[in-house]
């Protein structure tokens, strides 16, 4: 029986942090075990806010070697740059275009919130943004996706697509189904929103920071706001604390329950929690950096060409059918 294909990308937009590791990466292998996997380096997309391309390639690379580290095999699945596939992307993106009405793409809530963040380059690609991914998903018939929370209203738009595009030109694509386990978002530093590659260097934990550079940023990091005094009990929930909000997803159950037991009953300060979280972060942050630091530069070209070939054979053998079912496909 033939497996499911699971597609899923990441901007190049900066160093991977630790909501990036949990929402796109943590479960790499789980994925290639059990799907037909493409990953892939959404660099076309990274265009619509990073315009700039002095560094894109470094950044092409650092994400390439993001998923390495993380445990994507290359003989299993494919890896890829967006852009090494561009024909075959573009021209799809442009016949999904024709049957996506602009007012849905303009009431699209992260295209609201990335134009009022960037309101000087408010672009056509921004606004084409959900029409991209779902051309990138569909160029190899995806099935299942990995979404984050921000990303599933486009996955509703690209299921929308195909639904119309079917209907006007037969059954070509499957509705792309949400993999939605890790569709979180980690809670700043700071607790205000989630983690961001645009603060890494200040509310975010960066996958290559220093464990110094970890314990230095967690103790900085927001926490219980009603516990003024070390002797007050702490209210150690998701709503309550930041800091236990972060120690939720990054700390093992055991050591979890005892934190919010002696929290409760002051038993434990603020200082202290801090150390178990950061201890937690560099558990998780330390052996990834240390798997990366080990792949080279030329390692990740090899390995990209290798996936730009897979990637290849499959958008063809997929354009040629979008050719034929839209009547194109003249000789």
């Amino acid at each position: 029986m033939a497996k499911q294909i699971v597609t899923s990308g990441i901007r190049p937009t900066g160093q991977l942090h630790l909501g990036n590791y949990y929402g796109a990466m943590q479960n790499i292998q789980r994925l290639q075990d059990n799907y037909q996997a493409y990953f892939f380096i959404v660099d076309l997309h990274s265009l619509t806010t990073h315009p700039k391309g002095e560094h894109l390639r470094r950044h092409v690379i650092g994400v390439a070697k993001d998923y390495l580290a993380a445990g994507l095999d290359p003989n299993v699945s494919t890896l890829y740059a967006q852009s090494s596939i561009a024909d075959d992307i573009c021209e799809l993106h442009t016949y999904l275009s024709m049957v996506m009405p602009l007012g849905e793409l303009l009431r699209c809530p992260t295209f609201k919130e990335k134009a009022k963040k960037h309101p000087d380059n408010v672009n056509y690609g921004l606004v084409g943004y959900p029409v991209l991914m779902a051309a990138d998903v569909l160029i190899h018939k995806g099935t299942v996706v990995p979404v984050g929370e921000d990303q599933v209203v486009h996955l509703e738009m690209a299921r929308t697509i195909v639904r119309r595009f079917n209907q006007l030109y037969g059954n070509v694509f499957p509705e792309p189904q949400p993999l939605v386990e890790n569709a979180v978002r980690i809670p700043s530093l700071s607790g205000q929103g989630k983690m961001s590659k645009s603060d890494a260097d200040d509310t975010s934990i960066s996958m290559q920071d220093e464990t110094d550079a970890i314990h230095s940023k967690v103790k900085k990091a927001f926490s219980d706001p009603e516990r003024v005094y070390k002797h007050l009990p702490g209210h150690p929930t998701v709503e309550g604390c930041n800091v236990y909000h972060l120690h939720s997803f990054f700390t093992k159950e055991d050591l979890l329950n005892s934190i919010a037991e002696q929290c409760r009953q002051a038993a434990i300060g603020c200082v202290e929690c801090k150390k178990h979280l950061a201890g937690s972060l560099s558990s998780l942050v330390e052996p990834f950096r240390e798997r990366r630091d080990q792949i080279s530069d030329d390692d990740v070209i090899e390995v990209l060409k290798g996936g730009q070939l897979k990637a290849k054979a499959s958008s063809e053998k997929v354009i040629t059918e979008v050719r034929e079912a839209m009547g194109l496909r003249m000789f």
